[in-house]
């Protein structure tokens, strides 16, 4: 590998899970090679039994990503843009899939492929010197990593569609406004607020954590009935998990829950 071709990282501390883009240089632009180690750890951490929460950042203090790599876009013809958009897509929808929650901590800027990566997190969280946007059609491109798909489902349509008509971008407060992100902290404040953020999640029940977010994401795409019957199964199917009965049981013991 060489500096160009960028970097994925991948570390574990306790239940976290931390995948860093490193490609400081280039503003985290994302390139071929990125994305297929990107696949690779998304595939180690499935694979995991004992992780609680992942989070998807840029190296601490460089901006989380850029987008694409241009100069290998410029080089792709038509065939070439398909066969590399089933890969990355893929990638992306492995992301989402995982049972686990998957937190975007975004500093800098988030744009094209980049924001599109935060998209497929659960919740984005932002620094307050974050900038985000899909700028694709001043290129006479269209997103595609999924941002005509998944910006609607987070902002609205009408919403998402002057943000993609229009290629600008975003500032955090108006981001955190038009519910694009959860939550911004001050500069000073963002490394802690998100570990902090990333430990609340790892204490909760990962079973109830995995069963919620599957019916979230699946409810999304159902009638009002068949999203209720999705929420029925999924919450008795609480009670044949022992997560149930401990946390009930701590409640009433008024003692703190050991989650397994």
């Amino acid at each position: 590998m060489t500096e160009d071709n960028g970097a994925v990282t991948y570390s574990i501390d306790g239940p976290i899970a931390t995948i860093t883009l490193s490609r400081p240089e280039k503003k985290n632009a994302l390139t071929q090679h990125m994305f297929a180690r990107l696949a690779e750890v998304v595939g180690e951490v499935k694979n995991s039994r004992d992780l609680r929460v992942l989070i998807i950042r840029g190296e601490k203090g460089s901006v989380f990503c850029a987008g694409d790599d241009l100069a290998e876009l410029v080089a792709m013809d038509a065939v070439q843009a398909r066969d590399f958009l089933i890969s990355a897509q893929r990638t992306f929808m492995d992301l989402e899939a995982l049972p686990i929650p998957v937190v975007a901590a975004v500093e800098g800027y988030a744009l094209g492929g980049g924001l599109e990566l935060a998209l497929s997190c659960d919740l984005i969280l932002a620094s307050s010197g974050a900038v985000m946007g899909l700028p694709e059609t001043n290129l006479g491109l269209i997103p595609g990593l999924g941002g005509t798909i998944r910006l609607p489902r987070r902002v609205g349509l009408g919403k998402a569609k002057e943000l993609v008509y229009s290629g600008r971008t975003v500032q955090a407060d108006e981001a955190r406004s038009i519910g694009l992100v959860e939550a911004v902290y001050p500069a000073e404040e963002f490394e802690g607020g998100i570990m902090g953020f990333a430990q609340l999640l790892a204490s909760k029940s990962p079973s109830a954590l995995a069963l919620a977010k599957s019916t979230i994401n699946r409810g999304m795409d159902a009638s009002l009935e068949a999203g209720l019957a999705l929420e029925r199964e999924a919450f008795a199917y609480c009670f044949a998990l022992p997560d149930a009965k401990e946390g009930i049981s701590a409640f009433l013991e008024k003692r703190k829950p050991n989650f397994k």
